[in-house]
């Protein structure tokens, strides 16, 4: 009988680093397109989880918001190119404005510099459902070694 407890045990550990390789995150975000200082003003249509890198330079020093992030909101946690401001991803159905101000690093200097801020703005509107959640692999693993085990228990008795 003790054959069967290793037996057990070895499938719910197989199962778990299983359903570990499935669930394991991505240190990586592909992006879907490149928003620049040239899409200022513009809408652009994206489908749900859809994302885009906003590259605007390191010209300025840019400060930008989104004003619905339950639509649209910076994937964080992602290391991005030189002079680009994040990676933005699309939630849910709806619209949102993500604005960026740039204000010159002269500013910074003392005395300050003058020169004026640049502004940006891109209207998103997501269109499309949300994606079907997967399930959970590991609570889908455990399940499976759970009745394995509860099976093995009763053939014993």
């Amino acid at each position: 009988m003790k054959w069967h407890i290793a037996l057990i045990l070895v499938s719910i550990y197989l199962l778990f680093i299983a359903a570990g390789a499935e669930a394991a995150p991505t240190s990586t975000v592909s992006v879907g397109r490149i928003i620049t200082l040239a899409d200022d003003g513009k809408t652009i249509t994206l489908q749900v989880n859809e994302t885009f890198l906003l590259k605007l330079g390191e010209e300025y020093d840019w400060n930008v918001t989104v004003d619905d992030q339950t639509v649209l909101s910076r994937v964080v946690n992602v290391l991005v190119v030189r002079g680009a401001q994040g990676i933005y991803e699309a939630h849910k159905p709806g619209k949102a404005t993500l604005t960026a101000v740039g204000d010159p690093f002269c500013r910074k200097a003392i005395p300050p510099c003058a020169a004026p801020s640049r502004q940006f703005r891109l209207r998103v509107d997501v269109a499309g459902a949300p994606a079907a959640t997967p399930g959970a692999p590991a609570f889908e693993a455990a399940l499976a070694a759970s009745a394995l085990l509860a099976v093995l228990l009763v053939r014993r008795r």
